[in-house]
């Protein structure tokens, strides 16, 4: 039986699904990353929360702008992790999509092979079945009679 020709094939996609594993381990990664920043931006905000004296006017006013700054940055974080966490969700459905297309061609390998054995087996058994067919018959001299 001849070989597989869809083995080039094969190893595509699992280079494919290789390259997309790597993709999701990098946006998770990223989300992670993003999310860190985000924690980080929420406990600076909430270490800004303890105001001034309000006597003291110019502290007043400059601790609110650094807060009002914080909150700003804070709402770009988030929406930075958002965006990070639709790539991992992008990324793990590219994988799955690959990971199908491979394991597609995968099942294609795993039938031909499944056939090929069983036309060697087939084949022996022939081989078999001639060997004892072509025998020669005895003789009554061979017999003993």
């Amino acid at each position: 039986m001849p070989r597989f020709r869809l083995s080039s094939i094969l190893r595509a996609r699992k280079a494919q699904e290789d390259a997309a594993k790597g993709d999701v381990m990098r946006a998770r990664g990223e989300a992670g990353a993003a999310a860190r920043r985000v924690a980080q931006h929420e406990e600076e905000l909430q270490s800004r929360m303890i105001t001034p004296e309000p006597s003291d006017a110019a502290a007043f006013v400059a601790a609110m702008a650094a807060r009002r700054a914080v909150a700003a940055e804070l709402s770009v974080r988030r929406q930075q992790a958002e965006e990070a966490q639709r790539r991992v969700t992008a990324s793990v459905n590219t994988w799955s999509a690959a990971s199908q297309r491979r394991r597609m061609v995968e099942k294609l390998s795993e039938r031909h092979e499944s056939a090929r054995r069983e036309a060697e087996a087939a084949a022996d058994q022939r081989a078999v079945d001639d060997l004892t067919t072509t025998r020669r018959p005895r003789t009554d001299k061979e017999n003993g009679r």
